[in-house]
Formats: structure tokens, C-alpha cells, sequence
């Protein structure tokens, strides 16, 4: 077999697998000999011999069948003795216990980097309010973003955006950000696009007898304000 066909025939394995293998609870040999029984699985499930497992590496018989106890004991290996088709008892194995655990481990690993990422949007979101400000927020102002956060289940980009669209108007404080945040959740606005829709709604040139007029919305009064 040349290299082109080894590069076209690869063994799969899964990148989870190879970067937190150690959280099964298995070391570099459990992991080699867990990868020949995984292939061997991709043809039938019977139990790979002992001889069979040991080609390639330097363990001894009794090292490869302790690998498998501990495999066992892990929860990431059945074997069960049934008959097969020629009435003859055989191990057979059942790799379902390390599929569960494998993505048990995935599960936690994207939950913790959903957390991490939550955490790291969170104090970007918490500095540049405080840029805006030009000062410290005050430990209401932080309750009462903690409240936006986890009472009223605005997203943090949409907070950014009444951030914005406070500074648009000149009129930076909480009160009017909260104004903002209640008028666009009562017109159920989910996304910076439709915020940036409602609030282009407030600012579209109206036409007068005598001149062109472009109106500010006044978030707070909740009125539009020409300036006068």
C-alpha cells in the first residue's frame, strides 16, 4: 500500500477523544489498545484475541488483558459471553459505555466553554459600559444589569445596543437604557438588526408644509422631540 492510499484510508478517530481521553479515567496504553478494539468494533463485535491486540506494541500478554479489566472497570467496556452462530460460546463486546461516557465529557466541555464565553462577553460588555460612563458603575447600576441579565433575559448584545443607542441621544444613564431595553422587549425584539429597525422607525424624515424635519425619539417621555 502506498502513502497515497494510507492518507485516503485513515482511522477516524473523534478529536474529543484525543484531547480529553485522560477524563475517562484511562492513560496513553489504555488509550492504544482502546483505539484497537474501537476498530476492531467497526467489523464485528466479538472480542478482538489477545494476540490480536498486542501486534504493533511492546506489551505483554498479561499487560493487554489487565488494560481490559481496567477498561471494564472504567465503565467504558462490557463483555458478555453469548453463543454464536455456530453454537459456540464467545465474548462479545459492547462499546455503548464509552460512547455515553465520551459524550458525557463533550457535553461538560461545551457547557464550560459556553460558561467561559458567557463570563469573557460579559466583562467586555461590563467595561465598555463603565468607557461610556467614564467612571465606575455604581453597585445599583450593577444590580440593576445583573437584572437585565437574569430576571429580564435581555442579551448582552442587545444591552450593548441600548448602549449605544443611549450615547446616540446624548442621554447616558441606566434609566434611559432601561426604557430602551422595555420598549424594544415590548415589541419583541430579539436581535441588534430589529432593535436598529425599531429605532430607524423613530428617526425616518417627516414632511411638513414648510421644511424637512428628522425627529429624535425621546426613549424616556417615550415621544418624539424636535429639539425645541
Amino acid at each position: 500500500m502506498d502513502k497515497y492510499q494510507l492518507r485516503e484510508r485513515p482511522v477516524v478517530i473523534h478529536k474529543a477523544l484525543l484531547d480529553h481521553y485522560n477524563e475517562l479515567g484511562i492513560n496513553e496504553t489504555d488509550f492504544v489498545i482502546l483505539i484497537k478494539l474501537l476498530y476492531a468494533a467497526e467489523t464485528s463485535n466479538k472480542q478482538p484475541s489477545i494476540e490480536v491486540l498486542q501486534q504493533g506494541t511492546t506489551l505483554a500478554a498479561r499487560e493487554i488483558t489487565a488494560i481490559i479489566q481496567r477498561l471494564i472497570q472504567c465503565e467504558l467496556l462490557e463483555l458478555n459471553v453469548n453463543k454464536n452462530e455456530e453454537a459456540k460460546f464467545t465474548e462479545y463486546m459492547n462499546l455503548d459505555p464509552f460512547y455515553d461516557k465520551l459524550s458525557q465529557v463533550i457535553e461538560a466541555t461545551q457547557l464550560t466553554q459556553a460558561e467561559d464565553e458567557a463570563k469573557l462577553q460579559f466583562n467586555t460588555l461590563f467595561q465598555r459600559i463603565e468607557q461610556a460612563f467614564g467612571r465606575p458603575l455604581s453597585p445599583y447600576e450593577i444590580e440593576t444589569l445583573n437584572q437585565w441579565i437574569d430576571i429580564d433575559q435581555h442579551d448582552l448584545e442587545i444591552i450593548q445596543a441600548a448602549l449605544n443607542e443611549a450615547e446616540s441621544h446624548d442621554k447616558l444613564s441606566f434609566k434611559y437604557m432601561d426604557r430602551i431595553l422595555l420598549n424594544w422587549k415590548k415589541k419583541d425584539v430579539k436581535t441588534v438588526e430589529e432593535s436598529k429597525k425599531v429605532s430607524q422607525q423613530y428617526r425616518q424624515p417627516q414632511m411638513t408644509h414648510k421644511v424637512k424635519k428628522i425627529p429624535k425619539f425621546d426613549w424616556l417621555n417615550g415621544e418624539n422631540n424636535d429639539g425645541k
